[in-house]
């Protein structure tokens, strides 16, 4: 089972466990847990009629119904007790807070939560943070021109987020590998680009100005 950067970067952090994946899509990284005995059962999950089917005949096409349970579900609602990883990719990072937040409750025997948000992602670790929750990893990865952050949570007792591991990320502001470093790069020229166009009001620009001393502050 070929995965992508992006998916096979969620794939190296999943533990050992019984894995639940929201919004499976084509079901590619539930299988390879599960074809791979990382997933011991899964738990593949869509909300819509036609993605589910789709993702039903792809589990039967490899042979892997016993193994693997498709649930036509809205979000983490019908996860059973026995899950201990909950993944969640590909979907807007406040969407992702909703989930997991309306039923907090589900995630009592929930140790491992891995995300993957196109977007929110300062707000997303502070949440997740407050559900009982600390940051134990981080991956930056390229996948056609965009970068994308993939957050491992570990259940905790006690975490704390500075205001720098919200928007950055504890581990990946630690670790600065080349990616990291080229998103920071990037963003800067983005900041210099907009405030020189002199499109934008005074406050905008002082706005940004800071953020560009935050980044250049963690490189």
């Amino acid at each position: 089972m070929k995965l992508s950067k992006r998916l096979l970067a969620i794939y190296d952090m999943v533990p050992s466990s019984v894995v639940a994946d929201v919004g499976a899509d084509h079901g590619k990284l539930i299988i390879a847990l599960a074809l791979n005995g990382i997933a011991s059962h899964g738990y593949a999950i869509e909300n819509k009629k036609g993605p589910f089917e789709r993702l039903k005949k792809a589990v039967e096409d490899v042979n892997l119904g016993d193994k693997i349970d498709v649930l036509l579900s809205d979000g983490i609602e019908d996860i059973p007790s026995v899950v201990n990883t909950v993944i969640i990719a590909g979907m807007g990072g406040h969407l992702i807070i909703d989930i997991l937040k309306k039923n907090s409750l589900k995630l009592a025997h929930v140790t491992t939560i891995i995300v993957d948000a196109h977007n929110a992602i300062p707000e997303l670790r502070e949440e997740v943070t407050r559900l009982g929750y600390m940051i134990s990893d981080e991956e930056m990865v390229e996948e056609c021109g965009k970068f994308y952050e993939i957050i491992k949570f570990s259940k905790a007792d006690i975490a704390f987020l500075s205001e720098l591991d919200k928007e950055f990320g504890p581990v990946l502001r630690k670790e600065k590998s080349i990616l990291f470093k080229e998103k920071q790069e990037a963003r800067i020229k983005s900041i210099d680009g907009l405030i020189e166009t002199n499109d934008i009001d005074e406050p905008r620009i002082n706005k940004l100005k800071e953020e560009k001393r935050r980044i250049k502050s963690i490189l």
